[in-house]
Order: C-alpha cells, then sequence, then structure tokens
C-alpha cells in the first residue's frame, strides 16, 4: 500500500525537498522522511499487487504473464486455486474475501514441483506467497474492487495506471504521484474514479486528502471532479474517501509535517511500534543492521 509513496520518491522530476513529499515520508515514518532527505534513494519493496496490476493493464492473459515470469511448471496449482477459490467463494456468498478465514485451506507447491523456479520466483520478489497474491489479485481482487465502485463489467470501463499532480496553494512545483484510474462511460462522458491501495480499511487523511484536490498531468482538466476511493489489498473492498481532516487544515497539517522532516526529531516509531511495516519501507536497511535497529536510527531517542 506505501509503493505509490516510495515510486514518488524515487521520481526525478519530483524536488528532493518538496514539502508535500517530506510531510507524506514523514507521516509514513520520520525516519523514511530523514533518509530521504539526506539523499538516499529507497529500494521499494517488490509489491505483488502493485505488479499484477501493472501487467493487467499493459495487456495479455494470467497464464501469458505466468509463462513469461518462468511458471510454466506451476499453471496447474494456479489453475486448482483459482477453482477453489471459486468454489468457496459461491460456498460463502455472503462473506467478502471468504478465502481469507482461517479454515480455507490455502495452496502450497511441493518442493519438487518448486525445482526449476527460483528465477521465476525471484522475478516477484523471492517468496512464493507472492505468486498467490499475484494471481489472486488477477482473478478476483480487482473484480471486487470494481464491483465495490459500482462499475458494471459490461460499461467498457478502462483501469491503468496513470500519474496525478499534488499541488496546494503555498508550492509552486507540482507533485508527480501514481494512482490507479478506472474511466468508465456514463452516457456521453468519461466518470473517473481515483484508487488508492490501503490495507485494514484504513485511508491516511493526508494522503487522500491531497489526491482529493489533484489535478491530471498535462494540459487538459479533469472532464468532471473525479471521485476518491481506497482499495482495500487484503479484503478486496472498496470505499469511498471519508475525508476527518478538514480542507481548511490540510496546508497547515503539511507544512507542519514538513518542517519536522527538516528539523526532527526522526524517530523509527515503526521498528518501535510496528516492525511489519519496514518490511513494506524503501529504508529499512539503513535502520537495520543484522535484524536489530541500527544505533544512527535511534539517535534522536
Amino acid at each position: 500500500m506505501y509503493t505509490d509513496l516510495f515510486l514518488a520518491l524515487l521520481n526525478r522530476k519530483n524536488a528532493r525537498a518538496h514539502p508535500i513529499l517530506s510531510a507524506l515520508a514523514y507521516l509514513f515514518c520520520p525516519m523514511t522522511a530523514h533518509w530521504w532527505l539526506a539523499g538516499a534513494d529507497p529500494v521499494p519493496p517488490f509489491d505483488p499487487v502493485w505488479q499484477c496490476l501493472l501487467d493487467l493493464t499493459s495487456g495479455g492473459t494470467l497464464r501469458e504473464h505466468l509463462t513469461r515470469y518462468g511458471f510454466d511448471g506451476q499453471l496447474e496449482e494456479v489453475r486448482q486455486y483459482i477453482e477453489r477459490v471459486r468454489i468457496f467463494r459461491s460456498q460463502h456468498p455472503t462473506i467478502q474475501a471468504p478465502e481469507l478465514l482461517p479454515f480455507f485451506t490455502r495452496p502450497k507447491i511441493e518442493l519438487i514441483n518448486r525445482f526449476g523456479s527460483q528465477n521465476a520466483i525471484n522475478s516477484l520478489g523471492g517468496d512464493w506467497r507472492n505468486l498467490f497474491t499475484y494471481v489472486r489479485t488477477w482473478a478476483y481482487l480487482v473484480h471486487d474492487w470494481r464491483a465495490g465502485l459500482n462499475v458494471d463489467s459490461e460499461s467498457g470501463y478502462a483501469l491503468k495506471s496513470d500519474k496525478v499532480s499534488l499541488i496546494l496553494s503555498f508550492t509552486r512545483l507540482p507533485v508527480q504521484f501514481d494512482a490507479w484510474l478506472w474511466k468508465v462511460p456514463v452516457g456521453h462522458v468519461v466518470e473517473n474514479k481515483i484508487g488508492l491501495l490501503v490495507s485494514n480499511l484504513e485511508q491516511d487523511q493526508v494522503r487522500f486528502s491531497l489526491m482529493e484536490k489533484c489535478s491530471p498531468t498535462g494540459d487538459h482538466p479533469w472532464p468532471n471532479t473525479p471521485g476518491i476511493f481506497s482499495l482495500d489489498c487484503e479484503n478486496g473492498l472498496a470505499q469511498v474517501f471519508d475525508q476527518t481532516l478538514s480542507g481548511r487544515e490540510l496546508e497547515r497539517v503539511v507544512q507542519h509535517l514538513s518542517d519536522l522532516a527538516r528539523h526532527g526529531p526522526h524517530h523509527p516509531l515503526h521498528a518501535l511500534r510496528q516492525p511489519s511495516i519496514c518490511k513494506k519501507c524503501g529504508y529499512q536497511n539503513q535502520c537495520f543492521k543484522r535484524d536489530l535497529i541500527s544505533p544512527f536510527a535511534l539517535k534522536d531517542l
């Protein structure tokens, strides 16, 4: 769910000290803002959901993309997994994403069937679990999101990765930010729905509020105001943005967070409180040495 942030930090068209990015980085983790402002580039961890969406929107079938990665020997297991999920969903039609329930039999690929596939799995981040996350995203999550967005499968909608511009009145330069855009024909016009990936239904208010004020890159404005939605990467729910941060307060909050990003303190909050999030951070190698929080990451404590 943080891939868009790290792509923005890597985007050479975005100024290194831009206050919007500084604020977003600090909000994610103060140490992330510190490393970025110090000149270090992040190395984003592999995101199977994001990669699946890129492949899905580039054309081709799931089988073709898996074959391209080198999963020829696992296509039958993939087919069986898709079918098992389909059957399980049909048995629990009132439960959202019932395959996440603990009594759903999760797939396993026997060691003998993994032989010769190391290059393939390395292309998906080196973790076999990513293969089934990728497949589940393609076969089910995208369609769950579409239904949650009230997009008819027959409407001729288009899903694409697009860059939008984030800007506030006190900044002169916009920030390019990656988002997922659903373009849905409605009569003679096209309705735009912007989706941001989230986990556990959490809508981070600054990122979503900034997106609500975004404009398309290029010279043409939106034909109509786009809707902003969260796309949950786990349960497949798509929900309209529920704003709790006043639009009048957004600029003040961004400015304050940007000041903190520049001057500190820079505490490794996730490493101390919820280290699982560090696994999704592009600076985890700077903050950890031999699986221990580095002394430098603790310097402001």
